[in-house]
């Protein structure tokens, strides 16, 4: 896929990620949604404030950390 000289990856994303979260604040305001924040599964109605829903476990933030410091990893299929 190339790329217009004009507009970077970094570009690209950054405007997807405003277009987004314009989108859900939009939602959020007139319907019932539901979203993650510090591995919480919480639910917001509009003007409401947000419900618990469920605690998230079994992600292990330092796997990312771990991840990133590779050069190189293998992901394993299993079925």
């Amino acid at each position: 896929m190339m790329i217009n000289d004009e507009l970077s990856e970094r570009e690209i994303a950054l405007a997807a990620a405003y277009a987004l979260q314009e989108k859900g604040i939009a939602v959020a305001q007139t319907a019932t949604v539901l979203y993650v924040e510090n591995d919480v599964l919480l639910r917001k109605e509009p003007g409401q404030p947000p419900v618990f829903v469920k605690q998230l476990v079994g992600r292990n933030p330092n796997l990312t950390e771990h991840l990133l410091q590779r050069k190189t990893f293998k992901i394993k299929n299993r079925f």
